[in-house]
């Protein structure tokens, strides 16, 4: 099933979306990626991006996913957003 960036991140920033699991294609190092929607103890939501596994470049946004932040560092290739990218996105599982 493909997804349209402004789809995903609309139902990401209304809640719909509780989690999202994908890769950047041809780029080994963010293969196990994911955006979530998480509460903390006074039940405030935060948009939580983990572009690696060891949560060395974890980012949080309040209340909605920032689109311009550029999430991924490819070296030479410069940093990305995910809308830079989303032609290279593959979607693993995606949690309503």
């Amino acid at each position: 099933m493909e997804y349209s960036y402004e789809k995903v991140v609309k139902d990401l920033n209304s809640g719909k979306i509780k989690k999202m699991v994908f890769a950047v294609k041809g780029y080994a190092h963010y293969d196990n990626c994911e955006i979530s929607n998480d509460y903390d103890k006074l039940d405030i939501k935060w948009v939580v991006v983990k572009p690696v596994v060891d949560n060395s470049e974890t980012v949080a946004f309040f209340r909605t996913f920032k689109e311009d932040c550029k999430l991924f560092k490819m070296g030479r290739r410069g940093t990305f957003t995910l809308k830079q990218l989303w032609n290279d996105i593959e979607i693993k599982e995606i949690t309503y």
